[in-house]
C-alpha cells in the first residue's frame, strides 16, 4: 500500500523540519510505503537551503516540487498533478507548521476499516502558551465535534486529512483557483464537492495533529480580517454547491443568521464575549456584501 503526503510550504523552514520529524515518529505497523511531497511556494526557493537536511532526517522518500504561483491552491494542485505518476492508494494533506500524532496512521485506518470511510479527518490541537493571557483566536474558526468521538461530516480541512486517491482519479477534482486569493475556504469547497458526489467523510477525535499558537494571529485585526474573508467568500461556496439563485438565497439566509447571532450574543456575557460578537458581526457583513465585492478582493495583493 502506498501513501503520498502533501505538504505545501511558504517560508517556514524550521516548522517544516519539525513536521518531517513528527512524520518519522508515526507508528507504521502496516508497513505502508510512504513518500512525502513538499511543494515550495516561496519566491526565493527557500526550501533549497534545508533540502539536504530534510532528506537526511526523513525516514521516507521526499520529492520536492516548486510552484511559482503564490497560494495554497496552486501548491496543492501541483501535488495533485504530480501524483498521477506515483499512483498511490491514499493521499493526505498536512500544513507545514503542524506536527503529527504518532498514532495517526493506526487511528486513520481504523476508521477506514470500520466505517468504510473514503475520507478521514480529525482535529488540529493547539499547543504552547501565549505571552499574554488572551484567547487563542484561531480556535474560533476550528470546527469541533467533541460530543461524538466519531461522526460523519460534510467537509474536512486540509491541515489534517487522508483520502482514497481513486476519488481524485475518477472525478478529476482540484482545488478551486478562484478561492486562492482569500487564503481560506478552498479546502471546504474541495471536500464539499467530494461529499456531494457521494463519498463518506468521517471525523474522529483521535486523528490528531498539533500546531503551535501563532502570536501574530492573537489580535483583533487578524480576527476581523479572517472573519471578513470567510464571510465574503461564503456565497461563492453556496453557489457552487446549490446553483446561482439558490446559492444567493442561502447566502443571505446565513447572513441573517449571523446578524441574529450577533444581536443575541450582545445580551449574553459568555466566555470570549468580545471575540465572538466581532466574529458574528463581521461574518454577517462579509456575506451581505460578498456577492458585490468578491471579484475585487485579492488577499495576496495586500
Amino acid at each position: 500500500m502506498k501513501l503520498s503526503i502533501c505538504i505545501p510550504t511558504y517560508n517556514r523552514n524550521e516548522s517544516l523540519k519539525n513536521c518531517i520529524s513528527s512524520i518519522n515518529k508515526i507508528i507504521n505497523k502496516k508497513k505502508i510505503k510512504i513518500n512525502i511531497i513538499i511543494t515550495d511556494n516561496s519566491n526565493n526557493d527557500i526550501v533549497l537551503k534545508i533540502k539536504k537536511k530534510l532528506i537526511n532526517i526523513s525516514k521516507y522518500k521526499i520529492i520536492f516540487l516548486k510552484e511559482k504561483k503564490r497560494g495554497a491552491v496552486y501548491a496543492r494542485n501541483k501535488f495533485l498533478k504530480k501524483i498521477k505518476n506515483i499512483n498511490p492508494n491514499y493521499i493526505c494533506f498536512f500544513d507545514d507548521d503542524c506536527t503529527i500524532d504518532k498514532y495517526w496512521i493506526k487511528n486513520t485506518f481504523k476508521i477506514i476499516d470500520t466505517k468504510k470511510a473514503d475520507v478521514v479527518t480529525g482535529p488540529q490541537l493547539y499547543i504552547g502558551s501565549l505571552k499574554r493571557k488572551i484567547y487563542n483566536y484561531s480556535q474560533i474558526f476550528e470546527k469541533e465535534y467533541w460530543n461524538n468521538k466519531t461522526q460523519i461530516v460534510n467537509w474536512a480541512a486540509s491541515n489534517n486529512v487522508m483520502l482514497d486517491y481513486k476519488i481524485i482519479k475518477k472525478n478529476k477534482i482540484f482545488f478551486d483557483h478562484n478561492l486562492n486569493k482569500f487564503g481560506v475556504g478552498e479546502d471546504q469547497l474541495f471536500f464539499l464537492n467530494i461529499s456531494k458526489i457521494g463519498y463518506k467523510i468521517f471525523w474522529n477525535k483521535d486523528i490528531k495533529v498539533y500546531e503551535k499558537i501563532h502570536e501574530h494571529r492573537q489580535n483583533y485585526r487578524w480576527l476581523i480580517e479572517r472573519s471578513y474573508r470567510l464571510g465574503v467568500l461564503g456565497h461563492y461556496i453556496d453557489i457552487k454547491q446549490s446553483g446561482f439563485l439558490m446559492g444567493l438565497i442561502l447566502n443571505y439566509i446565513k447572513s441573517a443568521y449571523y446578524l441574529l447571532k450577533f444581536i443575541t450574543s450582545i445580551f449574553h456575557f459568555k466566555k470570549n464575549y468580545l471575540e465572538m460578537i466581532i466574529n458574528y458581526f463581521i461574518r454577517f457583513y462579509g456575506r451581505l456584501i460578498g456577492p458585490i465585492i468578491f471579484k475585487k478582493i485579492d488577499f495576496y495583493k495586500k
